[in-house]
């Protein structure tokens, strides 16, 4: 369907444009940012994504500028025998058909996509659940942070002095998300050899478990679980205009910043003398480096620190990314805008790149429902040609 409306922005502030996907037609049914997150993707990269959502279904601003630029946007009621016949004819316009839908919530809609995919053996269907499609979680209500929970990061994420916390962000969707798109991209790649389309199923609870493959591999190896962080601030140093993280523990950078800001002290001071002892005593590390770090500011650190190859890097907000040199320099914070004359607001930009080339620069943020009526007129005519 590749008169699907799209935007004609020029590309990224610096860099090729890349549309490796174009010409290739993506249905995102979403209900959370799981599903709308990896379509994302695809749009990212020139498929021709529409997003169809129903009738009373109300995002929140924010996600819509992050997740939906680029898409078109339907809005049908597949819970309705009309709106099933429509989406009906649109599926059949499409390679691959992306949804979050929570297994058993909605009968209809999975023997609907199992259907299609008798009906073309090239469709890919990819299912994003919290818990899974099948097991004995598999339909029960899950969040974020049920989803966290479940996966142990939660117990290992924090401080000794602390309750076990919640990851920042929506890692667990993410996470899941970029699983979705990675099995959807080699389901692709068998169909493009000639094979069939896939029921390609990720469950945000393994994807998550994945992540901390390494700390489970571990418990399998030492007597009781890995325990959470000493101290929240780790290797933090106070600036004169806030913080940075300075890796004070290998000999090579210590002896190397002790010389680059003539810090003396005692060297038989076991306080300072090895790895485990700066460690042990970071508190008094921190004082022996104050007087230095106090006038200068967090860029003069990381500049200096780093052209000596101490690792060092500046404790950033939020807030301060879109000003970033070096996001700005490597194009990776966008503008986005709902309407023109709308102040712009910032959103990170490519996650990867192929041979140093950027993705297409995501499109307009199209109203709620505004290509309804062409879609399904192009889903239509497709039908009728086949």
């Amino acid at each position: 369907m590749s008169e699907v409306p799209r935007s004609d922005e020029a590309g990224y502030r610096s860099g090729t444009p890349t549309a490796l996907l174009a010409g290739l037609t993506v249905i995102e049914l979403a209900t959370s940012m799981k599903a709308a997150y990896c379509a994302r993707l695809f749009a990212e990269w020139g498929a021709d994504v529409v997003k169809v959502d129903l009738p009373d279904h109300e995002p929140r601003l924010q996600e819509r500028l992050w997740l939906d630029r680029g898409k078109a946007s339907v809005v049908l009621d597949w819970r309705t025998p009309p709106g099933r016949d429509l989406l009906c004819r649109l599926v059949g316009t499409a390679a691959v058909v992306i949804h979050d839908i929570v297994p058993g919530s909605d009968g209809w809609l999975a023997e609907f996509l199992q259907r299609q995919q008798e009906l073309d053996p090239a469709l890919i269907v990819t299912n994003i659940s919290d818990l899974g499609d099948g097991g004995p979680f598999a339909n029960r209500p899950a969040t974020d942070l049920i989803v966290a929970a479940l996966s142990g990061i939660c117990v290992i994420n924090g401080h000794k002095d602390s309750t076990p916390l919640r990851e920042p962000g929506n890692q667990t969707a993410l996470v899941a998300a970029l699983a979705a798109f990675i099995g959807t991209l080699a389901a692709r790649a068998n169909v493009a050899r000639g094979g069939q389309g896939q029921a390609v199923s990720v469950s945000a609870l393994e994807a998550m478990v994945n992540v901390i493959g390494p700390t489970i591999l571990q418990c399998s190896y030492q007597a009781e679980a890995p325990k959470r962080r000493e101290s929240a601030d780790g290797f933090l140093f106070e600036c004169a205009d806030g913080q940075v993280s300075i890796t004070v523990s290998s000999q090579r950078s210590w002896q190397t910043i002790l010389d680059l800001w003539a810090i003396e002290f005692d060297p038989e001071d076991a306080t300072f003398k090895t790895e485990g002892a700066r460690r042990k005593n970071i508190a008094q590390v921190r004082e022996l480096l104050r007087p230095a770090l106090s006038t200068r500011l967090r860029r003069e650190v990381f500049e200096e620190l780093c052209l000596v190859r101490v690792p060092c890097g500046m404790l950033l907000a939020p807030a301060d990314l879109p000003a970033d040199l070096h996001l700005i320099e490597r194009s990776s914070m966008i503008e986005a805008r709902e309407h023109d004359d709308d102040p712009a607001t910032w959103l990170p930009g490519p996650s990867f790149r192929v041979a140093g080339e950027l993705p297409m620069r995501p499109g307009r943020l199209h109203a709620s429902g505004e290509d309804t009526a062409l879609v399904l007129s192009l889903a239509a005519v497709e039908g009728a040609q086949q």
